[in-house]
C-alpha cells in the first residue's frame, strides 16, 4: 500500500489583506507540500488554495495553524494507499 496523500483546502476571505502572513505559514511548510494550486474567486476578492501533503503531521499541523486566522477556512481531505 502507497502513501496516503492529504489534501489541505484554505478558502481566503479578502485575500489581498491575508496574502502576506497566509503565505508565511505556508512557507514555513513548504518542503512537506508536495503540490500547491491556487485559485481567485470570480471577484477576485476571495481565493481557493489547494496543498498536496504526504506528512500526516505537518498536514495537520498547518490546518490547525491556517484554521486559527480570521477569514480563513480550511478542509481536509485524506486519501489512503494512493
Amino acid at each position: 500500500m502507497g502513501k496516503k496523500l492529504k489534501i489541505v483546502g484554505i478558502r481566503v476571505r479578502e485575500r489581498a489583506t491575508r496574502a502576506p502572513a497566509l503565505q508565511e505559514v505556508i512557507t514555513r511548510f513548504g518542503t512537506d507540500v508536495t503540490c500547491r494550486l491556487g485559485i481567485p474567486g470570480p471577484e477576485k476578492e476571495d481565493g481557493l488554495i489547494l496543498l498536496v501533503m504526504e506528512e500526516e503531521k505537518a498536514a495537520a499541523a498547518i490546518a490547525t495553524e491556517l484554521a486559527a486566522m480570521e477569514g480563513v477556512e480550511v478542509k481536509t481531505l485524506e486519501f489512503g494507499g494512493v
